[in-house]
């Protein structure tokens, strides 16, 4: 171990020489503890950057496009009050200012947002994203009975048409669970969260349950009779194929403690 130190120490010092630092440099740190601490909090602060952050331009303009080639029908009006509105983006290394986006109302308006929210990730993914064929919205036939596929942890009664700024402390929250059901409640993300996997490619495309990990919309409860007789067991997800490079939008057990998927809220 200390020889493992010592080599690590040797190159910071290489490395630090290398770009300017000075033997003065180094001895002003060791004898100046508020020297130190600002190297050390300058340190922290661009390590907790987060390199997909992305301006209010930008991101209304990525709304303007799936607004336009999904045919959602939200006004220009509506779109001014959003950038006027804009809050800050928050600090945190997977910290991200996104939107809620909702159409319709109850079930109905479940089913018809996350359609809506699925067909933009195929539109910005293009032929990269793989939807589980038993992922559904609406009510789908099984065994000669129509059942129900998908709500809201919430309530399908909670849902309703807006159109808004929300904020995620940490897409990464959770990662470190007993199971997905000890971690979800009322603001867990649902719709929230693959309008992040429209919004944030680069965030997607980045995944490798490393660094960077896969998400929960734990706000969702996914009903699949064909893969299993208890209801109400699937969790969606979003997450990527590292070997394909491919985008997934599937289900999995709401059992799941997997630390290479996090279970984030909002705020």
């Amino acid at each position: 171990m200390t020889n493992v130190f010592l080599k690590q120490a040797a190159e910071f010092f290489e490395r630090f020489f290398r770009f300017g630092g000075t033997v003065p440099m180094v001895l002003k740190l060791l004898g100046d503890d508020e020297s130190m601490e600002w190297l050390v909090k300058s340190l922290k602060e661009r390590l907790e950057v987060n390199p997909f952050e992305q301006t209010v331009e930008e991101q209304l303009s990525a709304m303007r496009k799936q607004n336009a080639e999904g045919n959602w029908g939200i006004s220009e009006e509506t779109l001014a009050k959003l950038a006027e509105s804009a809050p800050a983006w928050p600090k945190g290394r997977d910290a991200y200012r996104s939107f809620r986006i909702r159409f319709g109302e109850g079930n109905d308006g479940v089913a018809q947002t996350f359609e809506a929210h699925a067909a933009a990730m195929k539109r910005v993914h293009g032929e990269k994203l793989w939807r589980w064929e038993l992922l559904h919205s609406g009510k789908v036939p099984y065994k000669g009975k129509d059942v129900e596929r998908l709500k809201l942890h919430a309530g399908n009664h909670t849902h309703h048409a807006v159109v808004e700024w929300i904020i995620v402390n940490d897409l990464s929250a959770n990662r470190k669970r007993k199971d997905v059901t000890s971690v979800r409640g009322p603001k867990s993300l649902a719709d929230e969260g693959i309008v992040l996997a429209w919004l944030f490619p680069k965030r997607v495309q980045a995944i490798d349950y490393d660094t960077w990990c896969a998400w929960f919309c734990g706000g969702y409860e996914s009903n699949v009779p064909e893969d299993g007789d208890e209801e109400w067991q699937g969790v969606v997800i979003v997450f990527r194929d590292t070997a394909s490079g491919g985008v997934l939008l599937g289900a999995r057990w709401r059992g799941n403690d997997d630390p290479d998927y996090s279970v984030p809220p909002l705020g």
